[in-house]
């Protein structure tokens, strides 16, 4: 099954929305269990307001896994200014932890590191690059 300009969203059962997901296109294989998203873009929102956005080139679904990888340009947000920069990330639905074996870049709180493998969870208050690069320590961020 194919659609274009896809948006799903999903509630609490309070009514309190707790995600949207958009893609310019979507390929469903429901024998496989999984959802392939072009254009990929997921907000997640808590009480009423947006906390974090992932966005991508390519976004691939694996329902039974409960996870998502993600392709090209992948970049994640939260509403505090931190953000991570990839080619692709992971990220488990479950726990919602992001890892990463790519290339990275993460700007936290007026640092911004880059480096090769990524471990963090989705608010990136706890982080670990795996193998770092380079750390450029305070200052304001030319990539906002």
């Amino acid at each position: 099954v194919s659609m274009s300009s896809f948006d799903r969203s999903s509630y609490k059962e309070d009514g309190e929305l707790e995600w949207k997901l958009h893609g310019d296109e979507s390929y469903v294989f429901p024998k496989e269990n999984r959802t392939v998203v072009s254009g990929f873009s997921f907000l997640q929102y808590e009480k009423g307001k947006k906390k974090s956005s992932i966005t991508g080139e390519r976004g691939e679904i694996n329902h039974s896994e409960k996870s998502v990888e993600l392709s090209g340009n992948v970049r994640v947000k939260t509403d505090d200014g931190k953000y991570i920069e990839s080619d692709s990330l992971h990220y488990n639905l479950e726990d919602k932890t992001l890892t990463s074996d790519a290339e990275v870049l993460v700007y936290s709180d007026g640092t911004t590191i880059r480096g090769k493998g990524l471990r963090a969870d989705k608010s990136i208050n706890k982080f670990t690059i795996l193998k770092p690069s380079a750390i450029t320590v305070g200052g304001s961020s030319p990539l906002k």
